[in-house]
């Protein structure tokens, strides 16, 4: 059994498509993806960019979130023929993580707005469908968690070292890959919680603990 985890970035549709937006308010502009061996050992990797067909330019607050620019997606390839690449890549008999289930409600929803029926039939979507699993959800369970954390608080609170730039398909697809991985080693479990534990265990402060005496000054002896 093969384990991958997958991210997607995507930009708004633009609003004079009003139509499309009732379905789905953004695309898809970056698949980026990890797959795991049964050893949890990274053996491949995904990234591609997706030209969006709703929206001419990559907004600014995606370009400053994601990095991704409307010239690195100009060239790139439509939404269909990059979901078919990834789905042949993905293969067979493997469980497929993501980080929320925004990403599954994206690409089903992407799909039905810019109705790609060729997909309707597809097994290997169908099985990807079924075998897709919220680990941001899962890791919650895992860790006893009382609330849901962004990948990047979850990666440091476990005593992580968060791996390049976050809002990158790829590099957010290898953060969630290494938390999957840290959770499955014993130790490393271990490690995690205890880091969790302390860092979400409140503080007792007292009075004291709010007051900067090094601030304060001692009036001198009333002279006699």
């Amino acid at each position: 059994m093969k384990h991958i985890f997958i991210d997607l970035e995507m930009n708004n549709v633009a609003k004079e498509h009003k139509e499309f937006k009732r379905i789905s308010r953004q695309e898809t502009i970056e698949i980026g993806a990890v797959r795991l061996d049964e050893n949890l050992e990274v053996v491949d990797e995904f990234k591609e960019y997706v030209k969006p067909q709703y929206n001419s330019i990559i907004e600014p607050k995606f370009v400053q979130l994601t990095g991704i620019t409307t010239v690195d997606v100009s060239g790139a390839d439509h939404f269909a023929n990059v979901l078919k690449r990834f789905i042949n890549w993905c293969g067979h008999d493997y469980k497929i993580y993501s980080w929320s289930d925004c990403d599954k409600l994206q690409l089903q929803n992407e799909i039905k707005a810019k109705k790609l029926t060729e997909f309707e039939s597809d097994e290997g979507l169908k099985y990807m469908y079924d075998n897709w699993i919220d680990y941001q959800n899962e890791f919650k369970k895992e860790l006893h968690l009382s609330h849901i954390l962004s990948l990047s608080k979850a990666v440091d609170l476990s005593g992580l070292a968060f791996q390049g730039k976050a809002h990158d398909g790829l590099t957010d697809a290898r953060n969630t890959a290494l938390l999957f991985k840290a959770s499955r080693n014993s130790k490393e479990y271990e490690k995690m919680r205890k880091a969790f534990v302390e860092a979400l265990t409140p503080t007792v402060f007292t009075m004291a603990d709010l007051i900067d005496f090094s601030q304060l000054k001692l009036s001198d002896d009333k002279e006699q």
